[in-house]
């Protein structure tokens, strides 16, 4: 909120002295440390250029344009940025608005003709229960889900079920082969690309005991199901589940196909079908390592899960979503290039698919790192780590890291009942604004009918300031969320938060504060007990009221 208010601000300047210079090549963001402003803007460098003149001197040509509103005063750094300081009466009031309304000063109302947006996320291959990994692209998407709504973008969640193919037929033969065993063939070899986890033995002793036989559906439901009871009782729930097996029942497949070969960038080699860019379609003798991974269709008449992928894209494009955002894991980035340039080959638009890879994410438990391997059964699933830490913990630690850095999550610590642990730490402060509240209702001093408007100014010691800031920020933080594609901006302004209150409760009394200075306080209070639930809730964390 105060960032978008300080560029409307800047904007208008520029529109007023330069009508013909677009306004969207600067930043509003905190100062650096040791800067008394607060907030700052390097609208002048771009402006410098534009004006063939020092950033400085361009600087100082807005200052008079701003000095109005919600600005209290502008000044020039020596290198030219717009240091701001805010009025004070104008967070105050802000503050009271925001305990009056709570969550609803912060709502958007959906805009049913904003361009629809889909989400894809997890679509792991139902081959086995999630790991640790898929709860991380999990948390990821289910969080990125929920601040697009909070901004009342019209938002769609989907899960790509890969339910036919290779990886199907080797479930199935895994299950078959350790139901022999359990009927006493046990001289019947197991495949070494086999699934060898427990919950394949476990699979088999389930069909025998209700004497079923078919291999080819029944794993993979179980453990669709499986997989659809973890993300649930993750917080994470899908609009909608999609089936690979209903792209070729519908013929969508084919259809791609057909469209691909009408562009000129399909290949016939070896009895197969092959996808060649645009670019690459201009070389002679292209027949690189690379190219293996561009097969559209096999030689014995499969086809791949390329095709597929392709075929799936478009048809999110024909279902009339404007953009998409795919969640992949690290391992898939080679594949992005093909994906991107296939899509672009069949017309559809450079912004239509954003994909977001997020890295791996290395378990430690008594300081030591817990190796995974899907195949061979070796890994750590989420559902252990839920049962183990609880959801809370579990989703909070997921946000922490931008999804291209690598995660380190401490078991031990996501333990702790401390504020070492950072969503105890984030949490414990919602707990106590509501024990503050609780005390003052003990002695007969009701929150609820404390003044809606603030009145005289009241809040000006330094930790009300910073804390009404940091609160003010929230808005502004969801919008960095998007812009990022990640929710960890979310969850380090929390913990940020966080320490602002402490350093409000350390210094100032509110309770036993004389009446004026104590309903302002209230005020304050309710502020922060809003935007740390609600903040809290959009990473899928619970916001106790007693710890």
């Amino acid at each position: 909120m105060l960032k978008q208010e300080i560029r409307k601000k800047i904007s208008g300047a520029l529109k007023k002295k330069y009508p013909d210079l677009t306004a969207d090549f600067f930043s509003v963001d905190e100062p650096a440390s040791g800067v008394d402003a607060d907030l700052a803007s390097n609208v002048a460098f771009g402006l410098a250029k534009h004006a063939k003149v020092t950033p400085a001197v361009a600087a100082e040509s807005l200052v008079p344009d701003l000095k109005n509103g919600i600005i209290q005063s502008v000044e020039v750094s020596k290198n030219g940025f717009l240091n701001f300081k805010l009025n004070d009466q104008f967070l105050q009031d802000t503050v009271f608005k925001i305990s009056s309304a709570r969550a609803n000063f912060f709502h958007r109302t959906p805009d049913a003709k904003s361009a629809p947006v889909m989400i894809e996320f997890v679509s792991a291959n139902p081959t086995g229960p999630l790991h640790i990994g898929h709860g991380r692209g999990a948390a990821l998407g289910d969080s990125l889900a929920r601040i697009y709504r909070q901004l009342g973008y019209n938002v769609t969640t989907e899960y790509y079920v890969n339910d036919i193919g290779l990886q199907m037929q080797i479930l199935a033969d895994s299950v078959r082969i350790r139901s022999s065993h359990l009927s006493g063939k046990v001289d019947v070899p197991f495949p070494d690309n086999g699934y060898h986890g427990e919950y394949i033995a476990d699979i088999a002793k389930k069909m025998k005991a209700e004497s079923r036989d078919d291999f080819s559906v029944y794993p993979r439901e179980y453990i669709l199901d499986w997989i659809r009871k973890d993300l649930g009782e993750f917080g994470v729930s899908f609009d909608a589940w999609f089936s690979e097996s209903d792209l070729h029942g519908s013929k969508k497949v084919d259809g791609v196909i057909q469209s691909l070969r009408a562009k000129n960038v399909i290949r016939e080699r070896d009895g197969a079908l092959w996808f060649v860019s645009e670019s690459d379609a201009k070389k002679e003798g292209d027949e690189t390592e690379a190219d293996k991974d561009r097969v559209l269709k096999r030689s014995d008449g499969r086809y791949t899960y390329f095709a597929s992928d392709i075929a799936y894209h478009q048809d999110k494009f024909v279902r009339g979503f404007k953009h998409c955002i795919d969640i992949w894991g690290h391992d898939h980035h080679g594949y992005v290039p093909r994906v991107q340039s296939s899509l672009a080959a069949l017309g559809l638009p450079k912004d239509f698919l954003t994909i977001l890879l997020y890295q791996l994410v290395s378990l430690k438990r008594d300081g030591k790192r817990i190796a995974m391997s899907t195949r061979s059964g070796q890994f750590v699933t989420l559902r252990e780590i839920l049962d183990e830490v609880g959801r809370d913990a579990c989703r909070f630690f997921f946000a922490l890291r931008s999804p291209n850095a690598q995660l380190d999550f401490d078991v031990d610590l996501a333990k702790k009942q401390s504020n070492e642990n950072p969503v105890y730490y984030v949490q414990y402060v919602h707990a106590r604004i509501c024990s503050i509240f609780k005390e003052a209702e003990k002695r007969g001093i009701p929150v609820d009918s404390m003044p809606l408007e603030s009145g005289p100014l009241i809040l000006t010691e330094k930790e009300e300031r910073e804390l009404s800031k940091k609160v003010m920020m929230f808005d502004d933080v969801l919008e960095t969320c998007v812009q990022i594609h990640s929710p960890h901006a979310l969850a380090t302004y929390l913990i940020d938060c966080s320490t602002q209150f402490h350093k409000f409760y350390d210094s100032c009394r509110v309770v036993d504060a004389e009446p004026a200075v104590r309903n302002a306080r209230f005020a304050l209070l309710g502020a922060t007990q809003t935007v740390v639930r609600l903040g809290l809730s959009l990473l899928g964390v619970s916001a106790p009221e007693k710890m």
